[in-house]
């Protein structure tokens, strides 16, 4: 059998068995690796393959453009005063890191979210297995057999949605201290800058 019929057989069983909660389990889901590669490929633009490699003098042409051209614009604009270059690169700094934790907080809750949401269908499946063994007709096992299946398939699916996503937010963490190393970065050169001035190139 074709391997990609037989996965999507397979998703189709279970998300059939588990019960009325995996809809939301789906779209948590999505929109939780949504905001995380989103929030991936927002630091992966600006933050640069090798810190080090900074150019030191035509800093100004840094290919990651955009982002990093602004900070430099906004943080050396019409003045020539090393304090106030400091103090605007204390508040991008301020601004960017509380943004990135706020966004790292709410993923955090998304991801530890989907435990909590299949350990309720595992609550609901198991309320549904006692109540087939109260039973005394023909439907009693169907009752039992689908409990206990929507009690392991809520549980398993919503490990396997966090536990990747708690990986994620870790890789996110390490280019959040990526990033403020790099305005830390461009402040250094910035302070040079204003104290030896160079024409900003492209």
């Amino acid at each position: 059998m074709n391997p990609v019929i037989e996965f999507m057989d397979q998703a189709k069983f279970v998300w059939e068995k588990g019960g009325t909660l995996m809809p939301g389990l789906g779209l948590l889901a999505l929109y939780l690796y949504y905001l995380s590669f989103d929030l991936w490929l927002r630091l992966r633009a600006v933050i640069p393959a090798d810190l080090r490699a900074f150019p030191r003098e035509r800093w100004g042409a840094f290919k990651g453009g955009g982002r990093v051209d602004r900070i430099i614009r906004y943080c050396l604009a019409d003045h020539g005063d090393r304090k106030e270059t400091q103090r605007r690169f204390d508040q991008v700094r301020t601004g960017e890191s509380s943004y990135l934790n706020r966004r790292l907080r709410f993923l955090l809750v998304l991801a530890t979210s989907a435990p909590l949401i299949g350990l309720l269908g595992t609550v609901s499946g198991m309320l549904q297995t006692f109540n087939g063994l109260s039973m005394q007709d023909s439907y009693k096992m169907d009752l039992v057999a689908g409990g206990i299946s929507q009690a392991l398939v809520t549980t398993q699916a919503g490990l396997l949605i966090a536990i990747p996503a708690i990986a994620i937010i870790h890789l996110l963490n390490r280019r959040k201290k990526d990033w403020l190393q790099c305005i830390n970065r461009l402040e250094s050169l910035s302070l040079r800058q204003v104290a030896n001035p160079l024409p900003l190139t492209r």
